[in-house]
């Protein structure tokens, strides 16, 4: 049955071809003799970014054509309970269904899910010992990234990330077609940016009709919840996690910390542990749904005695599934912002000032260790109080730090600001983005 299976699988993928897809512009590694996983959320378009891996090595001539390419998911009811020792059936299945290849011509290996297979690592290690071979892994586990992937494989696999769609290839999707210097490029950006605003960025909702963009949305969060955290870790109390879940999600962009939420189970009448809130929030990272992000300190300590602020995966997913929204999207507004950084940069923190404690939405964190950035992030600058409390935050940040940039990503506003001798842009977020 399971010959059976895979086989089906490489014939199906024969017949249909690489399907028509949008290219992404999320660099994905390859390196000889290494296995590439791809990790990241759940439809955030992993597998179609692995099938344009395929695709530009055919465009390259570094693959002679489809047939070169082997792709099995896990994410299968006879596939998922294949035993490690059962796995390398895959190759030679895949050798059966194609007699023009052996152990010395080029081919591409997609396993998609593969890390639901208890001892996989063995066998794509092997997999990918042979020089002419590419073996693609994707998940959609954070933990791929960390305690999934056992010691034997560590330095023998380069990762890379899929998220949700940046504004760059939202518009891609959208079909837009106009130089975004050109005044009817700018206005096009512009609108085409509240639509982003207000539906997220994966890419089935974007090319959805707007009746079924809810509906996506919620199924994605119940998907998430049920498989990728209550079925994998076996929560014996699904409400409770459910609950909270929805709690953090009305509240992106927000303090919060494990008594928090802790108190906010408790006072809406769920008996539970400090210990079972850790491994919820634990769970909701590692199941990309949910990221949170420390105060800017050098002290491991003060980190800790912090709060953290919590954002989502994709702000549209997080507004139509919180308990409560107010119908604006400023919160919503910081959320997409924190995801176009983390693209960029892989520490980010948010920073209070020494003497008042006033915020900093994000400082990021350069490769030497250096603040490189930082962002404040505002819908509405009108009022000078608002300026007051952004803008002199930033300000002392720029100035104790030495931070080469600082912005103020704001909803439609353009301008400079200044305080105390530093100036600071305001720019429109569908500028700053592209």
């Amino acid at each position: 049955m399971i010959k059976e299976e895979i086989h089906r699988k490489i014939a199906d993928f024969r017949e249909l071809g690489i399907p028509e897809y949008v290219p992404r512009e999320a660099p994905v590694h390859l390196a000889d003799r290494m296995v590439s996983t791809i990790v990241g959320a759940r439809r955030a378009g992993k597998s179609f970014r692995s099938l344009q891996v395929a695709d530009d090595l055919i465009a390259q001539g570094a693959l002679p054509d489809t047939r070169h390419v082997c792709p099995v998911d896990f994410d299968n009811p006879i596939l998922g309970a294949l035993e490690a020792s059962e796995l390398r059936q895959i190759q030679s299945v895949f050798l059966e269904a194609t007699p023009e290849c052996d152990l010395k011509t080029p081919a591409v290996f997609v396993l998609d899910e593969i890390h639901k297979i208890q001892g996989w690592e063995s066998y794509v290690i092997d997999l990918s010992r042979n020089p002419n071979w590419k073996v693609i892994v994707t998940g959609s586990s954070s933990k791929l990234l960390r305690d999934e992937i056992a010691t034997e494989l560590r330095g023998k696999s380069v990762s890379s990330t899929v998220y949700p769609l940046s504004f760059k290839e939202f518009l891609n999707f959208r079909g837009f077609k106009h130089s975004p210097a050109s005044t009817k490029g700018q206005a096009e950006a512009a609108r085409l940016f509240d639509a982003y605003l207000a539906w997220g960025a994966y890419p089935a909702v974007v090319l959805a009709d707007e009746p079924l963009r809810e509906a996506l949305l919620r199924e994605y969060f119940d998907t998430m919840i049920l498989r990728d955290v209550i079925q994998r870790y076996n929560v014996s109390k699904p409400m409770h996690c459910t609950q909270l879940y929805r709690h953090l999600l009305s509240n992106i962009a927000k303090p919060h910390t494990l008594q928090s939420a802790y108190v906010h189970l408790k006072q809406a009448g769920h008996a539970t542990s400090r210990d079972s809130v850790r491994d919820y929030l634990r769970w909701a990272e590692d199941a990309w749904l949910m990221c949170s992000v420390p105060i800017y300190s050098h002290s491991q300590k003060e980190q800790e005695r912090n709060y953290k602020k919590v954002y989502c995966i994709d702000w549209a997913l997080a507004v139509r599934n919180s308990n409560v929204w107010d119908g604006s999207f400023a919160r919503a507004l910081e959320n997409l912002v924190y995801l176009h950084l983390r693209r960029s940069f892989d520490r980010l923190y948010y920073y209070l000032t020494r003497s008042k404690r006033q915020e900093v939405d994000f400082i990021a964190v350069d490769n030497r260790g250096n603040p490189a950035l930082a962002v404040q992030v505002c819908s509405d600058l009108s009022s000078p109080e608002t300026v007051e409390r952004e803008v002199a935050p930033l300000a002392a940040a720029v100035r104790f730090f030495g931070i080469p940039e600082a912005v103020v990503v704001t909803r439609n506003e353009e301008k400079t600001l200044e305080y105390d001798g530093t100036q600071i842009a305001a720019i429109p977020a569908w500028k700053w983005l592209l």
